[in-house]
């Protein structure tokens, strides 16, 4: 049985904190709660403590516990596997690994501020 997801908590999954912290900053602007995080051990280990947020902006390639490890860990959660992943890459083939990885979505690096935002709101709905 799935947790109910924070409708307007977004997780940022990026290991470079200027481009991690900017998606936040673009996210907060329009009304949504972004969180933060390194590298997916540390999402794990933030969704094991607050449970599934409305999206997650995944990085593939990250020090620790890259994309692929945490997304085949978060698909094998069933409190996690239903939470909409958006794979966020600056790979050449980085919209092919997000089909690989049952992803949600793809977005490529440098992040485009209105895909970001028009992604996002199809799956979650801002602050009150």
């Amino acid at each position: 049985m799935s947790s109910p997801a924070h409708e307007d908590i977004i997780l940022v999954v990026e290991d470079d904190e200027d481009l991690r912290d900017s998606m936040c900053s673009l996210l907060e602007l329009d009304g949504y709660r972004a969180v933060g995080v390194f590298n997916g051990l540390e999402a794990l280990r933030y969704l094991e403590a607050n449970g599934p947020p409305c999206i997650i902006l995944l990085d593939l390639m990250m020090p620790g516990m890259n994309g692929g490890e945490f997304r085949a860990r978060q698909l094998a959660n069933a409190m996690l596997a239903h939470v909409p992943t958006i794979v966020v890459s600056a790979m050449e083939l980085g919209h092919q690994q997000a089909q690989v990885l049952n992803a949600t979505g793809y977005l490529s690096k440098p992040v485009n501020p209105k895909q970001l935002s028009q992604t996002v709101r199809q799956h979650c709905q801002p602050s009150a």
